[in-house]
This record gives structure tokens, C-alpha cells and sequence, in this order.
């Protein structure tokens, strides 16, 4: 169970967090994170895995293992796709090089050549399959369909529903809200660093007879008091 109790977090007198009450079982689900730029998704990330430390309130974070994909590039472009699978093993205790070389021969790619030679579409898939490798109980994705084409979010989306570890959480934040309901077991929405809403995703569609899309618009159209 992933808990968190009366999350609090401010940068210099702005406050970035308010009262963030979370409790996830720990099962095989995928989780949206969604809310509009600056609602606190990237902060309530970097506190549950560990970056940011100077918080008020509780975040069981030593209970389970986790990997954060940031909403940038981590991987060095001079890299090799031979040299990372080595790499990785040594700079991570978590990592599964037999699952990650599984995915990447799925892939039409030169192992040989660098990174920083692959299309932006292909890096964005690499740095995913690499995350997806950890094994582990919670992985936390930020934005990771950001700017993507139709085809390279399709394959994503895959990597996302079958590369994870079994039995593990993946929480993922995203704006790509349009045709994500089938992905989503539960849905979670954050606006002004407070969680406005939390639920299982088929039950809400059922419940308000519309796409996850429009539900998550108005949502954030009644907090902003649009």
C-alpha cells in the first residue's frame, strides 16, 4: 500500500502542495496523474520517489522500490543502446537486462549506434523501455507521450500495459487525456497542489456517461471557477 497523509510542500512562500490524503493499493493498475501545468504533478513525483525530502506530513516511500522517468532525457545522447544495457546493470540494483534487451529486439534499431543519432520518437521509447526494465513496485512516469505521433504513443501505450514488472503500479502523468480510457485503471486529478478527485475509471465513466476527457475538462473548468 502506497500511503500518503496530509502532504504539505512549499517552495519559498508558494505552496506547491495542499493536503495531498493518497492510499494505493499495490496491484497490478495503471494510474493517471492528471492536472493542468502547475497543479504539483512533478512535485508529488519527485516526493514519492525520494528527490525532494523536506516535506510536511507522511509518505511511506521505504515500503516498496520505484523509478521515476522524468519529463526529460536522462540517458547521455554519446551512449549506445550495447553500452547502456551494460551500463545499467551497474549503476542499477533493480535493473533486468534480459526484459529490457526483450523489448528493445521488438524494435528495429542499430544497438551499435548512438542515441543521440535516433529520432525523438525513438528516444522517448528507449528511455521508457530502460525505466520499464527496473524491476520494481512503482513506476512513475512524467509526461512520457509528451509530443509523440499517433503511431510511437500506440507503441508506448504497449510498452506501458505489458513491459512493467508483474504485480506493479505504474502512475503516469499525462495531457494526452483524449482516448486514454482504456488505459487508466484509476484516475486521479490534481489542481492548485489539491487532489479534487480520486477514482476507479470505468466506474466514473459509467457513472457520468462520458469520455475521461470531457469529465477531466470540467473538473478543472469548476476549479479554476471558469
Amino acid at each position: 500500500m502506497i500511503k500518503v497523509r496530509n502532504l504539505y510542500f512549499s517552495f519559498g512562500k508558494q505552496n506547491i502542495l495542499n493536503d495531498i490524503s493518497l492510499n494505493i493499493k499495490q496491484e497490478n493498475k495503471i494510474i493517471g496523474l492528471l492536472g493542468p501545468n502547475g497543479a504539483g504533478k512533478t512535485t508529488l513525483f519527485n516526493i514519492l520517489t525520494n528527490y525532494y525530502q523536506k516535506f510536511q506530513g507522511e509518505v511511506n516511500n521505504n515500503e516498496f522500490t520505484y523509478f521515476l522517468l522524468p519529463d526529460r532525457e536522462y540517458i547521455p545522447g554519446n551512449l549506445t543502446i550495447k553500452s547502456c544495457l551494460k551500463d545499467f546493470q551497474k549503476l542499477y540494483a533493480n535493473f533486468n537486462k534480459d526484459r529490457a534487451t526483450s523489448m528493445l529486439e521488438k524494435l528495429d534499431l542499430d544497438f551499435n549506434q548512438k542515441i543521440s543519432n535516433f529520432s525523438k520518437g525513438m528516444k522517448e521509447q528507449l528511455h521508457l523501455i530502460f525505466s520499464l526494465a527496473q524491476d520494481v513496485d512503482l513506476y512513475v512516469f512524467d509526461e512520457p507521450l509528451a509530443a509523440v505521433d499517433p503511431v510511437t504513443r500506440d507503441i508506448l501505450i504497449e510498452l506501458i500495459k505489458n513491459g512493467r514488472r508483474e504485480n506493479s503500479v505504474a502512475i503516469i502523468s499525462t495531457h494526452l487525456v483524449q482516448d486514454m480510457d482504456e488505459l487508466f485503471n484509476e484516475v486521479i486529478i490534481i489542481n492548485h497542489g489539491k487532489i479534487k478527485l480520486h477514482e476507479n475509471t470505468k466506474k466514473l465513466i459509467a457513472e457520468h456517461n462520458t469520455s475521461l476527457n470531457n469529465i477531466y475538462k470540467e473538473r478543472v473548468k469548476i476549479a479554476n471557477n471558469y
